[in-house]
């Protein structure tokens, strides 16, 4: 009987841990952007990118990179008063969503992989 209890909690152990692991509380810690996080478009019109989060087995380097080399540089190339919804980077194109009043998410369907981040125009 003490075994049966023991493999038990062991058990129940492991189960709250896995919820623990997969609440979105535990979600990964946002990564760096690096610079200011400001950039313009050809009209002057200045947008905030921030809060940038890898998902779906992207790395913070990764999501990093798309953000600030391609992503924030579609921004700057255009007289749009939108944040650009579609880029290619160079060997896949990413879409993106609004996911919330500021908060977005870019997926790339090649290789499943997608990044989180908040946007807004000031």
């Amino acid at each position: 009987m003490p075994s049966r209890f023991r493999r038990l909690a062991a058990t129940l152990v492991a189960v709250c841990a896995l919820f623990l692991v997969a609440s979105p509380g535990a979600a990964q810690a946002a990564c760096s952007i690096g610079g200011s996080g400001v950039s313009y478009n050809r009209n002057g019109e200045a947008a905030v990118f921030k809060n940038l989060q890898p998902a779906r087995g992207m790395n913070c380097a990764s999501a990093r990179y798309v953000m600030n080399r391609w992503l924030r540089r579609a921004w700057t190339r255009t007289s749009s008063h939108n944040l650009p919804t579609r880029f290619f980077d160079g060997y896949v194109t990413w879409y993106c969503g609004k996911t919330g009043r500021t908060g977005w998410r870019c997926d790339e369907y090649t290789t499943n992989t997608a990044f989180r981040f908040v946007a807004y125009r000031l």
